[in-house]
């Protein structure tokens, strides 16, 4: 089965030659250059990967990313011309899996988008539904649910829960985090996973 890939982008250049690259890849590309039309499409489409502009007309992408966050379950990637440190713990904050700064090589970008598909395949288990003491999680439905009540993770944080889970009794490292879960090696500066296993502490407790 194809990938579907959303690209939000005002870029109409940009967006053009990363949709016709990712489509002769093999990938299903839907553009839409505002957040406002995507938000109406999102719901009547299956996608399994958003690509987000942040500077975008009308509502930014951050905007557009935490209105979605809790009802998308797919990775998550910004690509902007933000490169403050601000803006991109901004984005890790509100789920995305990446954060890619302008300009974009398609190369590059389709080696993330590969690796976090091969990812997801990985920690998806054969077995749908775990109980571990008061917590449930339902890899199906992508929800999660403490004492019986559900848990509002983003689509990050139930993959961190879920591969955590998974090595339930086992010490993880933050190398072993960044290699597995976020599909690069940890170089010693990088906070996105303490920020992200920080909330997900939060919202289990």
């Amino acid at each position: 089965m194809k990938r579907h890939i959303l690209i939000l982008e005002d870029d109409l250049e940009l967006a053009r030659l990363i949709k016709a690259y990712l489509q002769d890849q093999g990938f299903i590309v839907t553009h839409f250059s505002q957040a406002h039309t995507a938000l109406k499409q999102l719901p009547e489409q299956q996608f399994d990967m958003l690509l987000c502009d942040i500077n975008l007309p009308g509502k930014n992408g951050f905007e557009f990313v935490q209105e979605v966050r809790a009802e998308f379950a797919g990775p998550i990637l910004f690509m902007t011309a933000l490169t403050d440190t601000k803006s991109q713990l901004k984005g890790y904050e509100l789920g995305a899996e990446d954060y890619l700064v302008k300009p974009i090589n398609p190369e590059l970008l389709l080696a993330k988008i590969n690796v976090f598909f091969k990812l997801d395949r990985q920690v998806k288990p054969q077995q749908t539904l775990f109980q571990m003491g008061n917590l449930t999680l339902d890899t199906n439905s992508k929800t999660s649910y403490l004492n019986g009540e559900k848990l509002n993770l983003t689509s990050a944080e139930f993959r961190l829960l879920t591969a955590l889970l998974a090595q339930f009794g086992h010490v993880v490292s933050r190398e072993w985090l960044f290699q597995h879960h976020l599909g690069r090696e940890y170089d010693g500066i990088d906070r996105a996973m303490d920020g992200r296993a920080s909330r997900l502490r939060k919202n289990c407790n």
